[in-house]
């Protein structure tokens, strides 16, 4: 999905078969979008918290973390911290809102939003992680300028062991 920084609407998109969907408010695009002009040409991305539906077939993210400090950010490498984000998510269930780990967000800054093979077995490599408790993560992407014209792609890692495309 290519998307205008200035004209941007919520993100609902769902895989080719239905069986998964995925909702963004705009606000939370405008967020990572916000991260992303800060990170300039440097990686950067943290992770997506949110819930599911009543069928449990769609998630929808509530917030996104900035890098966590411990973060190691490069022009064309991101490998996500963890400095900050016990508390941040403990706080969100003290305030009563039920907030799940969905997954993580990251940006290719100038480049595609094209997943990575590195990106593609950190999904693999979640899912399978009986600490994070999401057996199905999702990736989203942000790729090109977050000040003119980007792209954002989001994926799943699915019940049978296949990364799915939100389409």
């Amino acid at each position: 999905m290519f998307v205008n920084t200035m004209i941007m609407g919520n993100y609902e998109a769902w895989t080719k078969d239905g069986r998964y969907g995925l909702r963004i408010p705009s606000k939370i695009i405008h967020k990572m979008l916000d991260l992303c002009r800060k990170s300039i040409d440097i990686e950067t991305g943290g992770i997506l918290v949110g819930y599911y539906n009543r069928s449990h077939n769609c998630a929808i993210v509530t917030d996104c973390s900035n890098a966590p400090k411990d973060s190691r950010r490069e022009k064309r490498f991101f490998y996500r911290g963890v400095y900050g984000l016990q508390r941040w998510l403990s706080s969100l269930w003290k305030l009563g809102q039920r907030r799940y780990y969905l997954g993580e967000w990251h940006f290719h800054p100038f480049a595609s939003a094209n997943p990575s093979g590195i990106d593609l077995n950190q999904m693999r490599e979640d899912a399978k992680d009986k600490s994070y408790n999401c057996p199905e993560p999702i990736m989203v992407l942000v790729g090109g300028d977050p000040n003119t014209e980007c792209s954002l792609r989001a994926f799943i890692y699915g019940k049978d062991s296949k990364i799915f495309e939100f389409l």
